[in-house]
């Protein structure tokens, strides 16, 4: 039976007629669920499975640029940060996550006077920095341990600690190998002393510190040989050296000494010894040895903090040759530890020498061990101290921050509304959250025992709400502080297995997402709209007040403006050093009420006054009815879930979901509206339709669609069905006299010219490394082909690149998105004597290689495709040209050899890149003086800047590279500026929107292609995508500036006048507003990618791919700089503390190994080897 769902107020239900309730049973269907509405705090019922699909009602909703932007986007998202620091600084670590969520309380300063009192009660009382509000607990772990309602700041504090917030005993518990307690809780003795303190035996400490009981032994006998020694010390002014292994330690009369103080020294001080290398025992009447709490304590702090140095040092000579145990006991850690790190310099010793001696760190840690008589390990002490030199302070997870952030509608419905829809919004806000955090309590929440992962029953989560951005922007956000221990069933605590907090992110996302909407429009009748960037936004609020509450103020706008102004005096931008980022002022603490009035008339001069914000919420409920059938055949059509890549995961097909178009029956069509319960049952109904394909197995499969995998199955068996039918083929002498017409040619260039002419092959692909000649060597094929009587044309995906491909081979070329343009074979450009020849054929998506063998096919023609898999890959679902070299490389000709990196190191990198040898393409890089490693941001502007100005001025022009939209914009207004001082550009400028100007000699690059804007006389010579020009001649029109023009002379095109219609900012076809024009002085890695420059200068940063940074160091001939930065703060500077991040070259590092190209379905359902390396695409 069909569920067919509707709105009512203030709910959905399950039927076409209205109902007296918020979930009420319909005729049709009378096991609809029941039960109130999902009020903040509510238990929803998760996994509750529904029935089939509602009602058929066909979509009419057009899914371009809505579904394939919003398959991972919702409107909050869940990002994790692990909490933590030093583990020395643990106490301080944690006092200062208590201080930012949960402040003491303070009496507030009086507000200014208002228009209404009632603005500055409930939620909006807040100052920016101080939540007033308290935190909340969440979790059965929390009530388990008796939390519940607001979070007091003792308990907050012991969780965080690991410690029971009523006992102060630890939580997590360590085997205890004294088999006297199944397990043994710091806190938890195995008997205590007779002043009532906790001591603990030597088989109970060792788990404690989780060493061997070998290892316990010797600690202890150290231990007992410093407390001698500082008696003798006491006594007789006289001390002794720690017995050597083995010998046995001499106790003092008199009874056992006393416990050393706190602190990393005590009476180790002594004799010199590392505060966690001993360990002091206290003897009982039989003679056993104990250790108390507060000695195990010390230790444990020492271990810790680390040895320092000089202590190691001071110790003996450097040349004295330490057993691993030894070495162990002095820094605090494992033999285990200090052997698999021998272990590993043992095995990679030259790579680890090349890295040092090219001034890198190495990303893994080693010990420059070597081994002794009997294969033993031994280290100099020497080396012993250069490894605590190095080595990263160990660092400590209290616990990991999920917060839940909103889109900028939801901020200004929220806070600049009266307080009772205020207080409905911030309540479904919260409401999504809650029901998230327990779906990921149920899902998400493990932990380790015994190397294994284990579910837990449940965990403590603190939940804090904040408002308002650190700019004091409308900003409502929730810290859910996840402690990092979790119950198991058994009642005993294990450290939280966080890997699911990751994985399951998006899919949480989703749900509170699905849920938070079901309320506003259930609600408040809350409309919504297709977002500028994906998604969707608050019906209502305009991308104009959306961009008024979200400009990010952070420090680096104060020290980019700075650094403009001394730009703007001529300064070089790498000798200006008086510009620093200076430390972020706490926020201010401004009133509500002042904040609320003031972004209020922020929000009117944008168009938005407090009548049209209120009239958001007085409509109706949308009415919204789903049939599953075409929303599930919509979803898994070419424009759905596969748009962007073949494969998916159940978190994207729920972020696909919440996101998807659905008609409404009395308005624009809307997001899924059913809540969290309907977005989980249509998931699990939607993965089990006959549209969708399960192609792995595990926790975590994989998905994909039978269209996606239709496609993908036509090119493999249309490849395969059109191998050795004689096509096209050139004679022997024609080819003969070709080749000797490019005797320039290398012998690999021959070879693939000799397949591709001779193979007789219907499709084809060959492989072209980055500056190895594809198309040196494509118009040696073109010349052969078009001598046996043939016709040859060109495509390619990008604008620019066809137009380099015509001049460089002399054949005509079009896009590929012109041939797909003509399917009709009746008027096709293809026919049965042409070849059509597909450069750059990895950015070719997979839809559109389908159709262009299908048009081949219709036609009799032949097609040839050559690429390079290690480099960017198609922005819409592909890959499968990466798989057909892969399936058949005694058909795939290969182009090795690079004529563009004359640098040998430069080169060197590009193949160990490639080979997926990492930390070898770094070294090569930095070897050469090409690799940089820049603190901040800041430094990256100033360096990055100054050596692309350098070159520029001894005429090596090329673009600085970089991904984000925010660093290119900034170094293009800042590269335009240099010029404009140094007179390299006309007087006058032109204004642009984002803060742009443009003058005469300023080079740009095409962002878009129109064929409507070309040379005069010649409609072929049109504004192609990529293209890259200079400005001639403004036109410039004072009493109206929608006349202004420019007009760019195009690199191989010519000049063409163009309307700021499209220069600046506009609709473009795919729905998206931007510019059609911009500076071409930094470009994206995508936008270069072909290209051949005198040098390059690139930034990459910890979510780089590896065919990014490929692209990047394979564009300059002579020099291929490469700088390293580490990653955006997703929140903005939020002061949390946080675990420290890798440096900037390990991150990288680390990210790049991991990365790999695009999967895709039909690989998953015909496994076989891979014969192209790693593949670099994703």
């Amino acid at each position: 039976m069909q569920a067919r769902w509707r709105p009512c107020a203030p709910g959905w239900t399950a039927s076409r007629t209205p109902g007296p309730g918020p979930w009420e049973p319909s005729a049709d269907d009378p096991d609809a669920p029941t039960g109130g509405f999902g009020a903040p705090g509510r238990r929803h019922r998760r996994g509750r499975r529904g029935t089939a699909g509602p009602a058929r009602t066909h979509l009419q909703v057009p899914l371009r640029g809505t579904c394939p932007a919003s398959r991972g986007r919702t409107a909050v998202r869940f990002t994790v940060t692990p909490l933590g620091g030093a583990r020395s600084d643990t106490a301080r670590v944690v006092d200062a996550i208590v201080r930012y969520l949960q402040p003491p309380p303070a009496p507030a300063p009086a507000p200014p006077r208002v228009t209404d009192p009632s603005e500055v009660e409930g939620p909006a009382a807040y100052y920016a920095d101080q939540a007033n509000e308290p935190g909340r607990w969440l979790g059965r772990g929390a009530r388990a341990a008796g939390l519940a309602g607001h979070v007091n700041r003792s308990a907050f504090a012991s969780v965080l600690s690991g410690r029971d917030p009523h006992s102060g005993e630890r939580l997590i518990t360590a085997q205890g190998s004294a088999r006297r307690r199944p397990t043994l809780g710091v806190g938890a003795p195995t008997r205590l002393d007779s002043d009532g303190a906790a001591l603990y035996g030597p088989a109970d400490a060792a788990a404690a510190l989780g060493v061997s009981a070998r290892e316990i032994k010797r600690m202890l006998q150290v231990g007992s040989a410093i407390a001698v020694a500082s008696w003798l010390t006491a006594v007789v002014g006289t001390a002794t050296a720690p017995p050597a292994a083995g010998q046995r330690a001499v106790t003092p009369p008199g009874g056992p000494p006393v416990t050393p103080p706190g602190g990393n020294g005590g009476l180790g001080r002594v004799l010199g010894q590392p505060g966690g290398s001993y360990l002091v025992p206290v003897m009982s009447p039989d003679g056993s040895r104990w250790v108390r709490q507060t000695e195990l304590s010390r230790c444990q702090a020492a271990r810790a903090e680390g040895p320092d140095a000089e202590t190691i040092r001071s110790l003996g000579d450097p040349g004295d040759q330490l057993s691993l145990a030894e070495a162990a006991r002095l820094v605090g850690v494992t033999t285990r530890y200090l052997r698999r790190l021998a272990r590993y310099w043992e095995a990679n010793q030259a790579r680890i020498e090349a890295a040092v001696a090219a001034g890198r760190r190495p990303r893994r840690a080693f010990l420059a061990a070597h081994r002794g008589t009997g294969a033993r390990w031994l280290v100099t002490r020497q080396r012993l101290v250069e490894f605590i030199e190095r080595r990263r302070p160990p660092a400590v997870r209290v616990g990991y921050d999920l917060t839940l952030t909103t889109e900028k509608s939801l901020g200004v419905l929220a806070l600049l509304s009266d307080p009772p829809v205020r207080d409905v919004v911030l309540g479904a806000i919260q409401a999504g959250n809650d029901w998230a955090m327990g779906w990921l309590e149920d899902t998400a929440a493990a932990g380790r025992l015994n190397g294994k992962t284990v579910k837990a029953h449940g965990w403590m989560v603190a939940s804090f709400r904040h408002l308002t951005s650190r700019a004091l922007d409308p900003f409502p956000h929730h810290h859910n502080v996840v402690a990092n221990t979790v119950r198991l069933a058994d009642g005993t605590h294990r450290a939280l297995d966080a890997r699911g907090l990751y994985r399951h992110a998006q899919a949480a996302s989703a749900l509170a997402t699905a849920e938070m909407r079901h309320q506003l429009s259930g609600r408040l009748g809350v409309r919504w709209r297709p977002g500028r960037s994906g998604g969707w936004e608050v019906a209502g609020i305009g991308d104009r007040v959306i961009a008024e509450f979200s400009q990010r103020r952070n420090e680096i706008d104060e020290a980019l403006i700075e650094l403009e102004e001394a730009i703007g005096r001529g300064a070089h931008p790498a000798e200006i050093e008086h510009v620093v980022l200076r430390t972020r002022p706490a926020k201010n603490h401004t009133p509500a009420g002042v904040l609320v009035d003031t972004w209020r008339e922020r929000a009117t001069r944008c168009g938005l006054d407090p009548d049209g914000l209120a009239g958001l919420c007085a409509g109706p409920p949308p009415r919204q009815v789903v049939d599953t059938d075409a929303l599930f055949a919509s979803l898994a059509g070419p424009e759905g879930i596969c748009a962007g890549g073949s494969v998916f995961t159940r978190a994207q097909a729920m972020a696909a979901l919440a996101n998807h178009p659905i008609d409404s029956t009395d308005g624009p069509a809307q997001p899924l509206l059913g809540g969290a319960d309907q977005l989980l049952e249509f998931t699990d109904a939607f993965l089990a339709c006959p549209h969708v394909v399960r192609l792995t197995d595990g926790d975590d499969p994989l998905y994909g669609t039978r269209e996606m995998l239709a496609v993908q199955g036509r090119i493999v068996d249309r490849y395969r069905a059109g191998l050795h039918r004689g096509a096209h083929l050139v004679g022997d002498s024609q080819l003969a006299d070709t080749l000797a017409a490019h005797a320039h040619l290398s012998e690999e260039q021959r070879r693939l010219v000799t397949a591709w002419c001779q193979s007789g092959h219907r499709i084809q692909a060959a492989i072209g490394r980055a500056g190895a000649g594809k198309t040196t060597t494509v118009a040696a094929c073109a010349q052969a082909w078009a001598a046996a009587g043939y016709r040859v044309v060109g495509a390619a995906v990008k604008g620019e690149a066809t137009r380099t491909l015509a001049a460089a081979t002399g054949i005509d070329c079009e896009t590929v998105a012109w041939y797909l343009a003509h399917p009709d074979p009746a008027r096709t450009p293809l026919d049965a004597r042409t070849i059509l020849v597909v450069d750059e054929a990895s950015t070719l998506a997979d839809r559109d290689l389908d159709a262009l063998i299908g048009m081949a096919a219709a036609t009799g023609a032949s097609l040839r495709l050559i690429g390079d898999p290690a480099q960017h890959g198609a922005i819409a679902a592909g890959g499968m040209f990466r798989v057909l070299c892969d399936q058949h490389p005694h058909h795939t000709p290969e182009l090795t050899s690079s004529h563009r990196l004359t640098n040998p190191h430069d080169a060197a990198a590009a193949h160990a890149l490639r080979d997926g040898h990492i930390d070898a393409a770094l070294d090569h890089l930095a070897a050469a003086g090409h690799l940089h490693v820049v603190a901040d941001d800041l430094a990256l502007y100033r360096h990055i800047l100054g050596r692309w100005w350098d070159a520029h001025r001894r005429g090596q022009d090329h673009p600085m590279v970089d991904r984000r939209n925010r660093t290119r914009h900034q170094l293009n207004r800042l590269a335009h500026l240099l010029r404009w001082v140094h007179g390299e550009l006309g007087p006058q400028s032109l204004p642009a929107s984002a803060n742009r100007r443009f003058a005469v000699g300023d080079r740009v690059c095409a962002r878009a292609p129109n064929r409507h804007l070309h040379v005069p006389g010649d409609p072929h010579a049109y504004v192609r995508n990529g293209a890259l020009g200079t400005i001639t001649a403004i036109g410039q029109d004072t009493t109206s500036p929608d006349r202004d023009t420019l007009t760019v002379d195009f690199d191989g095109i010519g000049p063409i006048e163009v309307p700021r219609s499209f220069f600046d900012h506009h609709l473009m076809p795919s729905g998206r507003r931007d510019a059609g024009i911009d500076h071409a002085y930094a470009l994206t890695s995508y936008a270069v990618q072909g290209a051949t420059h005198p040098v390059s200068t690139s930034r990459i940063d910890p979510t780089a791919t590896r065919a990014e940074a490929y692209v990047d160091i394979t564009r300059g001939r002579h020099a291929n700089h490469l700088y390293l930065t580490t990653g955006v703060d997703p929140l903005d500077g939020e002061t949390l503390p946080r675990i420290p991040p890798a440096p900037a070259d390990v991150a990288v590092a680390d990210r790049l190994a991991r990365s790999t190209s695009e999967i895709t379905a039909w690989e998953l359902t015909h496994p076989g080897p891979r014969t192209t390396g790693p593949g670099l695409s994703r």
